[in-house]
């Protein structure tokens, strides 16, 4: 009986290596389009029903409509910061070598993430104040620092309740942190928090698609960068972002 050799056997346990993987990558896929297929049908089934209650008589009543109205106008924003999230989340397949990086003007880029989440601060009644010197940059990608500061912002404004404050902050180079005085998080959910479709107990905020920490979480790998969150029931979250390059902070 011929013994098969050290390199037949090492190239049998990479193909039952390959294979084991390429099967796990099924399963999470599946398990990624069951989740999004969920996701997707609930403020669509939520929408359905509100508009087929008023249909059935719910409009004689102004005021039981104008809530059902309401309520639906709210489910289709659900549905549209979803279907935003979810095209963020396809356009991050860049590689680390393929992300262009450049010096971007940290105030500049908030200012867009300020007037993209007005509208919800203001209707919250939550405060934005920036700590940010006129000439501090991030070496970073432009566009996936908007992203990253647009999820952070909105996500720290949804869990703030109304007259409490959400600040940016930059005191070190190449860093800045998000803090709000919010719900808070326990030890244990810290963890989780950047898985997709995540969700803190949504009675204690004001909604989620459960993804915009998970696509944080991949453009800070993609530049190699590191994020910190420290966080206390009833006192509030901080969100600690340090990215790579030279330290020059203020240009």
């Amino acid at each position: 009986m011929v013994q098969e050799s050290s390199k037949e056997k090492s190239q049998s346990q990479d193909a039952t290596s390959s294979a084991g993987e390429k099967r796990q990558d099924g399963r999470d896929t599946a398990h990624w389009i069951a989740e999004v297929s969920h996701e997707l049908r609930l403020p669509i089934a939520n929408v359905s029903l509100l508009v087929e209650t008023l249909l059935n008589g719910g409009m004689e009543d102004p005021q039981v409509a104008r809530r059902m109205l309401e309520r639906a106008k709210q489910e289709v924003e659900r549905l549209q910061s979803l279907v935003g999230d979810l095209l963020s989340v396809e356009n991050l397949s860049q590689t680390r070598d393929e992300i262009q990086r450049e010096w971007v003007k940290l105030e500049d880029r908030i200012g867009y993430a300020l007037d993209s989440t007005k509208r919800i601060a203001a209707s919250g009644q939550v405060n934005v104040k920036i700590e940010v010197a006129p000439n501090f940059h991030i070496y970073a990608n432009g566009p996936q620092l908007d992203q990253v500061l647009l999820n952070l912002l909105e996500n720290a404004i949804k869990f703030t309740p109304p007259d409490g404050q959400v600040i940016i902050k930059s005191d070190k180079a190449n860093c800045f942190s998000v803090t709000d005085t919010g719900i808070g998080m326990s030890e244990a959910e810290i963890p989780k928090i950047f898985a997709r479709f995540y969700r803190i107990d949504r009675s204690r905020g004001r909604g989620s698609t459960g993804l915009g920490l998970s696509i944080v979480k991949h453009i800070v790998d993609l530049h190699d960068a590191k994020i910190t969150v420290s966080s206390k029931e009833g006192v509030g979250s901080t969100f600690e972002l340090e990215f790579p390059g030279p330290s020059i902070g203020n240009l």
